[in-house]
């Protein structure tokens, strides 16, 4: 059964305090291959768990790519924490390409690292590497994206297939009984968030008849969210919201809006309802002005910090972890949008110092 965490605090200060699954749709569309209990982790390592003591490990950080505010927080907070216990952080930046990151995991392999964090493009096409790495003893830790199969210590991320049923239900909502299409921002076919996303949404606008989605393969990138918005807004004439896998997309959005003069702001008569996902600065600077609706968070910085964490306490001596931890996505609207700790506000008001 899978895990989830419900806050920032709770997996500070309680770890592993988990809350109940996230219900069985999602649990149905994991699709992890390996048990999701608590996992024992002296088995087969290289004796890391007797030297209890994290301070001068070398943990190797493959990351899906730095291009993105969301990245960016995720890196900052586990470097953060590794600071905290003295461990040597490499970064390997993917640029969001699944070969890429092989090539880098392969590089990694050969350095002998004490341990890897990974944060995955492809949750399916990385387990090869991962494998690979633990037939050397090296734990893989996992964290954001999820890993779907592999050798893997432990996971720790966001649900991504809840997220993307929770925009279908909030747009449905926003547009009550009205007839039309929604448009689907997608990111980059093959990444497993993006998937798992884009899966929820389609199979929860299921239940509303009254709207057609219309998918745009973006690729996670705001560019071409804005020539294909134009496109579908030639193609479509009753579009009356859209979903993107993330907050970055909207911005290509909002500008095909305001080009194509139909950047009316939340409450007015033919507002288009946008909802994104990563709740980052710049989704909630347009949640404040009206211009963007909701975004669902995914926090970023308990996620990079607790996976950090579970790879400083494996150092210190624990033997056993949650196999898949989940953290829940959450609505930010305009009435929780100046929220203090979330990962955004704190971002943007790290970026003001």
């Amino acid at each position: 059964m899978k895990k989830t965490v419900g806050s920032l605090a709770a997996m500070i200060l309680m770890a592993t305090t988990v809350l109940s699954g996230c219900g069985s749709g999602s649990d149905q569309k994991q699709q992890s291959a390996a048990a999701t209990s608590a996992v024992d982790s002296s088995k087969g390592e290289s004796g890391a768990a007797g030297e209890k003591s994290p301070k001068g490990k070398k943990v190797a950080f493959p990351l899906m790519g730095l291009g993105f505010e969301f990245m960016v927080m995720l890196n900052d907070s586990a470097k953060e924490v590794a600071d905290k216990y003295g461990m040597d952080v490499k970064v390997f930046d993917a640029n969001v390409d699944a070969n890429k990151q092989a090539e880098q995991m392969q590089s990694i392999i050969a350095t002998q690292p004490d341990a890897i964090l990974l944060s995955s493009v492809d949750g399916e096409l990385i387990v090869p590497s991962i494998d690979a790495a633990r037939k050397k003893n090296i734990p893989v830790f996992g964290v954001e994206s999820k890993i779907l199969g592999g050798d893997y210590l432990t996971w720790v991320g966001y649900d991504n297939y809840k997220a993307g049923v929770m925009a279908a239900d909030y747009i449905a909502k926003a547009v009550g009984d009205a007839k039309g299409t929604v448009l689907e921002q997608r990111g980059l076919v093959g990444a497993t968030g993006a998937d798992l996303r884009s899966s929820g949404f389609n199979d929860q606008m299921e239940k509303y008849p009254n709207l057609k989605v219309v998918t745009l393969n973006n690729e996670w990138v705001a560019d071409k969210a804005f020539s294909n918005t134009l496109d579908a807004f030639t193609a479509h004439k009753d579009i009356v919201a859209t979903f993107s896998a993330n907050d970055e997309m909207l911005r290509g959005v909002v500008s095909a809006l305001k080009k194509l003069g139909r950047d009316k702001k939340v409450g007015e008569n033919g507002h288009i309802v946008m909802i994104g996902v990563d709740g980052t600065p710049t989704g909630l600077q347009r949640i404040r002005e009206g211009v963007q609706d909701a975004s669902l968070n995914q926090d970023a910085k308990a996620m990079g910090s607790e996976g950090m964490e579970r790879v400083a306490k494996y150092f210190s001596g624990e033997t056993k972890f949650e196999r898949d931890t989940m953290i829940p996505p959450s609505i930010i609207d305009k009435n929780n949008v100046d929220d203090p700790n979330l990962w955004g506000n704190i971002m943007a008001q790290k970026s003001k110092k």
